[in-house]
């Protein structure tokens, strides 16, 4: 499969997954909130356009999902993709949410939130005075915040535990779920593209992977990549698999070819303080190890026995790129706490965890050997994190996968500015903060941010309904672009791509200290603007083709449903104490 992807760009264009693309942009439980809401408002709307179906909407029923090839996915959008594809207690809450748009803050709350909720009710004494300090204090979002700290912190604090107890608590998803576990009906036969970024700094980048940092005696294990273009310290990779395909390879490369080439080699440092010289400053025993960087056989080859619960913590871990910073890593490392993913070779099913358990043992006391260096080595250890570090909105992935038309969920700051689009645009790199990840973007299409921020703010916005709390903006357009060559991506030049979006704007965060019943209000008030009546032209007559197809979109409304203007008060308002100090 690697050797197809360097082929040539046209070629490797030729040979993924063809036909139209839903992207899930990143944002935490405010993108999770946002694709629930708008998949069960667009629900509320196809049922109405189609009579005879069924009594209330449901998700195979309506369609709305049917035409998309490929659903590619970005951090929290990806927990809602792994919970819309494997569980089916979660697709009854969304068509529940569907048939009762006005009630749908109080489903979510009581199918959702509390049971997330729930797994900090078993925290110590301590743990729950200090959270309900925070809440007599007016402070809820952090004393649900302590309250989640306080469990992790028992049960073990790394990224891939703590998406394990949200996707098991919420969806029932465990670490025996796989790519290829049986997925809902309305998924069969869609490839989905876990989109995440391998951390690949090279020499000329003066950085390095920190797996393990401790002191008394000091010693530490870095990695770096070298024989590697380096076009990028976050790599663009994805896990993908054809739903319900049995046993079927990956559709698509890992990575591109041209951004990670074969002849990459994995450069693995370690470097111990011995204590017989301390009084000089002490001397350094060092070991050193290598091997090739761009071999990804077995994520490939294996891709249906890929953990969901391990892919998408890797899609999520927005912390992880501490694994690059020395003294962050350090404190980390003291307490056993990990914010990326591991990934390494060997089966598939086992990949995470024998990579995470090389990194623990690497972390021990006596951890840092010629064999511990071996060891990583030979299984390719490498971090691999959020793919916001790369496209936040996982356009590009979609595109690398040969999508040429593409149906984007945005969620937006207050403002309603797509900053996270910007960075797929020439100039994009102007919006990032001081110093950050995209203050290096490499674009993907060839218009220019500027113009793309000038479009989008001339798209046609929904009529917000009255009450809301939340929702600032829902905005929709279709802008029409074309790709520049890539090598990061392994894209073309010169593709003419479609982009539809759906850009939601609301003041929530993604997830920092906020009241975590805030999301079931959000979510509701997306439901009921979407379905709204005052917003039936522009919903039926401008997004829903894009869903089902202009043939589709000209059905008379079901008589028998309801489109009154509906409020965003009721049942979300009783969310705000359950009883348990969460």
């Amino acid at each position: 499969m690697s050797s197809r992807d360097g082929a040539g760009m046209q070629q490797r264009q030729a040979d993924f997954v063809s036909g139209s693309a839903l992207a899930v942009a990143g944002g935490g439980l405010r993108a999770s909130s946002v694709a629930t809401g708008l998949t069960s408002g667009l629900m509320v709307v196809a049922h109405d356009m189609r009579p005879g179906t069924e009594s209330t909407p449901t998700l195979q029923g309506t369609g709305i999902y049917d035409n998309f090839a490929s659903i590619a996915s970005v951090s929290g959008g990806s927990w809602f993709a792994a919970e819309l594809i494997y569980s089916t207690r979660f697709v009854q809450l969304v068509e529940e949410m569907a048939g009762s748009p006005a009630e749908a803050a109080q489903l979510h709350r009581q199918g959702w939130t509390m049971p997330w909720l729930s797994i900090a009710r078993k925290n110590s004494p301590y743990v729950k005075l200090f959270a309900r300090l925070a809440k007599q204090r007016g402070f809820v979002g952090v004393s649900q915040d302590i309250r989640l700290a306080g469990y992790f912190w028992k049960t073990g604090m790394t990224w891939t535990n703590w998406t394990l107890a949200m996707l098991q608590a919420t969806a029932g998803i465990d670490m025996s779920t796989s790519l290829g576990s049986e997925v809902t009906p309305w998924a069969e036969g869609k490839a989905w593209l876990v989109c995440h970024v391998l951390t690949t700094p090279s020499v000329q980048d003066m950085r390095v992977v920190h797996i393990a940092e401790q002191r008394k005696p000091t010693r530490s294990i870095t990695q770096f990549v070298a024989n590697f273009p380096g076009q990028s310290i976050f790599t663009p990779a994805v896990y993908s698999y054809i739903l319900g395909s049995g046993d079927a390879p990956a559709p698509i490369p890992y990575v591109a070819a041209s951004a990670l080439p074969p002849t990459s080699r994995l450069n693995y440092q370690g470097a111990v303080q011995t204590s017989s010289r301390a009084c000089c400053g002490g001397a350094q025993e060092r070991f050193t190890s290598e091997a090739h960087a761009g071999r990804f056989e077995s994520i490939e080859r294996g891709a249906h026995a890929l953990p969901v619960v391990s892919c998408a913590a890797a899609s999520s871990a927005a912390a992880g790129d501490v694994v690059l910073l020395a003294k962050p890593s350090l404190a980390l490392d003291a307490v056993g706490a990990d914010f990326a993913v591991w990934q390494g070779a060997g089966s598939a099913s086992d990949c995470f965890e024998r990579a995470a358990r090389r990194v623990r043992d690497a972390n021990a006391p006596d951890g840092v050997t010629q064999t511990a260096l071996d060891g990583l080595a030979d299984d390719r250890v490498q971090a691999v994190i959020d793919a916001g570090f790369s496209d936040p909105t996982g356009i590009a992935y979609a595109v690398r996968a040969g999508a040429r038309e593409v149906v984007v969920y945005l969620n937006n700051e207050a403002s309603n500015v797509p900053i996270d689009l910007t960075f797929l645009f020439v100039g994009g790199s102007e919006y990032a903060y001081a110093g950050g990840v995209h203050a290096k973007a490499s674009p993907v299409f060839g218009q220019s941010a500027n113009d793309m921020l000038a479009a989008y703010a001339s798209f046609p916005q929904l009529k917000l309904c009255e009450g809301s709390t939340f929702v600032t903006a829902i905005s929709v357009g279709t802008l029409q672009v074309s790709t520049v060559d890539s090598g990061l991506w392994g894209i073309p030049g010169g593709v003419e791509v479609t982009l539809h979006i759906v850009g939601v704007a609301s003041t929530v965060t993604i997830g920092y200290v906020e009241d975590v019943y805030n999301y079931d209000i959000l979510t509701q008030e997306v439901i009921q603007t979407v379905s709204s009546r005052s917003n039936s032209e522009l919903v039926r007559g401008t997004v829903m083709p894009w869903f089902l197809g202009s043939a589709d979109c000209g059905a008379r409304p079901r008589s028998d449903q309801s489109t009154d203007e509906p409020s965003t008060t009721p049942a979300a308002e009783s969310g705000t104490d359950d009883g348990s100090d969460v």
